[in-house]
């Protein structure tokens, strides 16, 4: 295997995984590394966050990967630096790994805008630990609320959401459905009159990149759900125990839940290159580093775009996705001297879920679902794009549980904020 050609695989998202799904029969040694011993299906972190899933089904162990391909090997480890001229990544604990062909899919940290306190006060929602600290958060806040409902009165159950994409509308919609749900029976004395769940988004609209009429049903369906919506306000200031709005207005909370925005892992910046918008990789439309050649980066931490119009492409996971396998077959294309034709993303529409029987769903074409069948459809994408039928099955289960008997899990609420083995 030392005389393959070495494709060194940067980041297990929905990118990186997509590469490796593509090579795993190729003439090619893969090394796949990643921070986490495990790949993590974001899209479905909120419903962990709020107990609708248990970990294990948004999470699959990158090992079993190495055990299933024989030309994979998978390190666990932070990568320190990547050195385009020298054709090698320095990786924590590691010797530099030289390689043939290089794919950067490192993703995206956390954007707070410079937002003075939120790095120090507000809870991100991006990373499974992240969800794991916001559930626990909100187990704390219900418990303390339970024993001492004068609390209310310093914001012990004001949750407040900052950002309007898909991530901010889903997680204040399942909020607002766990404080309805039967759990909150475990809580007697809680006074759920008193709870609040405020969205704020700094654009006039929620959900933009949305028709208006979805925009508005969105909208609609918050509202009759409990959810504050306030669009064309922002946060200003996050403080320990409050926030102070764009307006100048002060809401008391312990809950601030950071859903507005997101920025390229900061390893870019040891690439040596200049950036695209400030924090972006450079690419090519065959998706190589431009001036690079066999160095490759996708996703959320390249400047992805559309190769037809020219527009920049969504941070989606399935642009990742599909860019990812793309990339697996052009590296085969190459190693057998074939011509590589641009990256070019089929778009199959956009989707995002406000809660139990409502959703909205664009499709090519301006088509569009909204309510029921949308949720359904929501329901069914999601399913199929997690990566194992083990994990298809947990959620199915998860959901049905929740669906009949109208509780969150098999046991309520827990504070386990470990990751999953």
């Amino acid at each position: 295997m030392t005389d393959q050609p070495h494709v060194v695989i940067l980041g297990a998202g929905f990118g990186g995984l997509g590469v490796v799904e593509r090579l795993r029969a190729a003439n090619v040694r893969i090394t796949l590394i990643d921070k986490n011993p495990y790949h993590t299906f974001q899209p479905l972190l909120y419903q962990v966050a709020t107990n609708e899933l248990g970990p294990s089904a948004v999470s699959f162990p990158l090992q079993e990967l190495s055990n299933q391909y024989a030309n994979l090997r998978f390190i666990e480890a932070a990568v320190q630096k990547i050195d385009l001229v020298n054709r090698q990544v320095l990786v924590a604990g590691q010797p530099p790994q030289q390689y043939d062909y290089l794919v950067i899919a490192l993703g995206a940290v956390v954007n707070y805008f410079q937002t003075p306190g939120a790095a120090s006060y507000a809870l991100p929602m991006y990373t499974l630990n992240d969800a794991l600290r916001l559930k626990a958060k909100i187990l704390s806040q219900l418990e303390a609320a339970h024993q001492n409902p004068a609390l209310c009165d310093e914001g012990a159950l004001t949750f407040c959401v900052v950002g309007g994409g898909p991530t901010g509308v889903e997680v204040a919609g399942a909020i607002a459905e766990l404080l309805r749900s039967d759990f909150i029976k475990d809580y007697p004395n809680l006074p759920t009159s008193r709870a609040r769940i405020m969205l704020f988004e700094y654009a006039p609209d929620l959900l933009g990149p949305f028709q208006p009429a979805l925009r508005n049903y969105a909208r609609e369906e918050l509202v009759k759900r409990g959810v504050d919506v306030r669009t064309s306000n922002g946060v200003s200031q996050v403080n320990a125990a409050s926030i102070v709005l764009s307006t100048g207005e002060s809401i008391k909370t312990q809950t601030l839940i950071w859903a507005a925005g997101l920025q390229a892992n900061p390893l870019v910046a040891s690439l040596g290159i200049p950036l695209a918008h400030g924090d972006r990789i450079p690419i090519d439309a065959d998706l190589q580093i431009t001036g690079h050649p066999n160095a490759f980066a996708l996703g959320d931490i390249a400047a992805m775009k559309d190769a037809k119009t020219g527009a920049p492409l969504p941070g989606l996971g399935a642009v990742a996705l599909q860019a990812g396998e793309y990339l697996g077959e052009s590296i085969q294309r190459r190693l057998a001297n074939q011509a590589v034709e641009p990256f070019v993303y089929c778009d199959k529409g956009t989707m995002a879920t406000i809660g139990h029987g409502a959703a909205i769903v664009e499709l090519p074409l301006g088509l569009t679902l909204t309510g029921l069948p949308a949720w359904l459809a929501w329901l069914g994408v999601h399913l199929s794009l997690l990566h194992t039928a083990e994990q298809r099955n947990t959620a199915i289960v998860d959901w049905g549980w929740n669906l009949i008997t109208g509780r969150r899990g098999e046991s309520g609420l827990s504070t386990d904020a470990k990751t999953p083995a």
